[in-house]
Order: structure tokens, then sequence, then C-alpha cells
């Protein structure tokens, strides 16, 4: 896979060879930052659910200031470390090994702030909305931030909730991009 924005666009990631993981196609991550534009730069962002960490290092490469990739799974999560070593980055990114909802509970005790969140969870299983009202009950966002959730078009998410409201919607074959901002 190669990063498509940015200072390291054309380098090649490694990926994890697992059915498990599903990367974001690469038409879909440069519409995504497309979408975002300048507003990723000087971003501290917080990949979710990161599998290849592939939204994380388009982030780093649009010139945001930092990103935490959590991800619970072991290869993913090799893959994701790796990366960040063959692309010289450690001092801009945080990688936790654990469960995203428990990883909610991590974050807000060290008082971590992100103005920009991403998150890709499994399709199917009811995550992406999960995700984003966890996201709304955790203290982890500056007041102008933006949450891009990728999901499945079957897995509906509200258009309002008490935090947060769609901002933008963008559809790709079987994946939605949903944009959300805070209310």
């Amino acid at each position: 896979m190669r990063i498509v924005t940015g200072d390291f666009k054309g380098k090649t990631l490694k990926m994890p060879k697992s059915k498990d993981v599903r990367p974001t196609r690469a038409m879909v991550r440069e519409a995504i930052f497309s979408v975002l534009g300048d507003f990723v730069e000087g971003a501290d962002a917080l990949d979710l659910f990161s599998g290849s960490g592939a939204l994380g290092f388009e982030a780093l490469s649009s010139k945001a200031s930092s990103v935490t990739f959590v991800e619970k799974g072991k290869l993913s999560l090799k893959i994701i470390r790796d990366n960040v070593l063959q692309l010289g980055i450690s001092s801009q990114c945080m990688v936790i090994g654990r469960d995203v909802f428990t990883a909610f509970n991590i974050l807000k005790k060290k008082k971590l702030r992100f103005s920009l969140v991403f998150a890709d969870p499994p399709y199917s299983l009811g995550l992406a909305k999960k995700c984003l009202l966890n996201i709304g009950n955790c203290d982890i966002l500056h007041p102008s931030a933006i949450i891009v959730i990728e999901h499945y078009k079957k897995d509906e998410l509200p258009k309002l909730t008490n935090e947060f409201k769609l901002w933008q919607l963008k559809k790709y074959g079987d994946t939605l991009v949903s944009f959300y901002v805070p209310v």
C-alpha cells in the first residue's frame, strides 16, 4: 500500500496479511483528505481500529502534529510500529495496543485531546455507531474537532447526537464515510 497524499506520498507501507484487516482503499483515503484539506495541518489525530494505520500515516503525511494509533490485533500492531520506524516518525506517534473501548478510558485518564479522529471499525457489527457515541462521552476532543468514520452502507449512523452533527457523507460503493463536527 502506498501513501497517496502529502510529504510521504508514494512511500510504501507494510500491510498485515490478514483477512481481519480491511485497509482503506487509496481512492477513499485521497477523498477523505481532500474533504479535510488544510484542517489536518497541525492536528493531533486519533486513529481508532487502526488496522494497517493507513489513515494515521496519511494524516502525518499531510502535516498532522501527532497520531495516536489504537489497535488490538498483534500482527497489525507490529506492522504499525514497523511503519513508524520505517518513516522515521517515532516522536510523532503513540501506539496503544488495546480494544478501542478500553482505550477511551486510557486516553481520558492521560487527558489527551484530539482535533481529528478516524474510526474504521469492522463492518456490520454496530461498532461504528457505538464508537461515535463513546467518543462523545469520553471528553477527548478539542472543541472544533472533526470525526471521520468509515462504515458499511448498511451500518446506519445518526445525523445528530447530543454531541455531534453529520457535516458530510460520502459514498464509495459499499463504503460510506461520515464526517461529524461538534454541535
